[in-house]
């Protein structure tokens, strides 16, 4: 073979190498009470070209990365690229800007849902072959030796316990759902709130040998914060396996579908815990109030950024929005309502038909109140996804029997409408609904 025909192989090697190095990295940032997750935006950093590897996959003009079904964000890895060799990868990485998150905050990640594989042969999504799953590796465990109570760490978001800096856990995304640590550790943030990292991801069998069939996987990952209440909408990370770049596209439109106009970086909505909670630090006092007297006073116009302001959703900011903050005031110096008035804001549950996530901000166990989050995973059939204890915020809690195992629900919004619900705990932290009837009465 002759110097400038290898010379030319190798190139073309190189260029096919590179082709499918490229990836898109999560860039975080946080706001008030909640975190987000979002395409990274950094002008020639890589894992931010999102024009290019659109490009490089040849996918029709105005076709982004998301998701037609639930709108979540697709983010693109190969398990060829050169740091991972066929079967491993490092990407995508997780990055902030700076001053985008608080100095010294603990991001990490929460596995959620299935895992799903793209059959070339069948050019259709569904479960991967038997055996075949994909582990993420590397996160530190977070819940046995991180302290993240502000209080014991000396005025730091989070410290480690006596004894050692944690041990390094895993996490696998399987047909069958997740086993082994559905949340660990992403990174902490250094003094100037900026991030960098990247975990490793392995496609391999239960004998734990590195492997697996030519095709596309996907998984569902959220990302959660030690300093904010509200994690990152879930979001989607497609995995290349073996496949030519018009394969790996075929894999991608069929979960985008048409092409979309939507904006690559979708404006972040912060959510709303409590009804007239305008500063998301789960309560209504008298700083909400002078929030909103002074927004209305600057005559400021409804934006998405302030929609929390607008407390009576007439579509204005105006003193009657204070008057309800105030009567709505859950802490001393204001007046307490005996009835709260029956808005969908101020539902103890809502369902989310988009993400399948079931809220349930206020559940009565004897006499502790919690929040807790349930997935839907199949129909009606609903997998717990976080729980911590809290405080008795609503009039009507859905309440849980330890006893009977039923978690009745008294009005749970959804869709504009309102429904009565009952589930039942079948172990394993899954709750199956057995009992669903529309209700025009939201509180009883």
């Amino acid at each position: 073979m002759s110097r400038p025909v290898l010379y030319s192989l190798v190139a073309a090697l190189m260029f096919y190498h590179s082709v499918f190095a490229q990836h898109l990295d999560v860039e975080v940032w946080g706001q008030g009470n909640a975190l987000f997750a979002g395409y990274c935006r950094t002008p020639g950093v890589v894992g931010c070209d999102l024009n290019g590897l659109t490009q490089t996959l040849q996918l029709p003009a105005g076709t982004l990365p998301i998701e037609n079904a639930t709108g979540r964000l697709i983010f693109l890895a190969d398990f060829r690229d050169f740091s991972g060799g066929d079967f491993k990868t490092k990407n995508p990485g997780f990055q902030s800007a700076q001053n985008a998150l608080l100095p010294n905050e603990l991001l990490s990640y929460r596995a959620l849902g299935t895992l799903k594989y793209w059959d070339p042969v069948l050019s259709a999504w569904g479960n991967p072959p038997h055996g075949i799953h994909v582990r993420l590796f590397g996160g530190l465990e977070a819940s046995r030796q991180v302290i993240s109570d502000y209080s014991q760490c000396a005025g730091q978001l989070f410290c480690f316990s006596e004894g050692g800096l944690g041990v390094d856990g895993s996490t696998v995304f399987s047909a069958d759902g997740i086993l082994g640590s559905p949340e660990l550790v992403v990174d902490v943030t250094n003094n100037n709130g900026i991030l960098h990292t990247h975990l490793s991801f392995f496609l391999e069998n239960w004998q734990g040998e590195i492997g697996g069939p030519v095709g596309a996987y996907l998984v569902t990952i959220q990302l959660i914060s030690n300093a904010r209440y509200f994690p990152s909408e879930p979001f989607l990370i497609l995995f290349n396996a073996g496949l030519d770049e018009n394969a790996f596209a075929a894999a991608l439109l069929a979960l985008i579908g048409e092409p979309s106009n939507r904006d690559p970086i979708p404006q972040p909505v912060i959510p709303v815990s409590i009804q007239g909670d305008v500063d998301l630090d789960g309560d209504v006092d008298r700083i909400d109030v002078a929030l909103i007297l002074l927004a209305a006073q600057n005559n400021e116009p409804l934006q998405p950024e302030n929609a929390r302001f607008d407390v009576n959703g007439d579509g204005i900011i105006d003193r009657a929005d204070a008057s309800l903050a105030k009567a709505l005031c859950t802490l001393r110096l204001c007046n307490i309502p005996t009835d709260a008035p029956a808005t969908a804001l101020n539902v103890a549950t809502v369902y989310d038909e988009k993400t399948g996530m079931l809220s349930l901000n206020d559940i009565q166990v004897h006499d502790q109140h919690y929040r807790a989050q349930l997935q839907l995973q199949d129909e009606a059939l609903f997998v717990l996804a976080t729980v911590q204890l809290d405080k008795s915020r609503y009039v009507s809690p859905a309440r849980y029997d330890v006893e009977s195992a039923l978690l009745e629900i008294p009005a749970v919004f959804t869709n504009g409408k309102f429904y009565k619900a009952v589930l039942r705990n079948i172990g394993d932290f899954k709750f199956r609904l057995e009992q669903l009837e529309e209700t025009t009465v939201a509180f009883e």
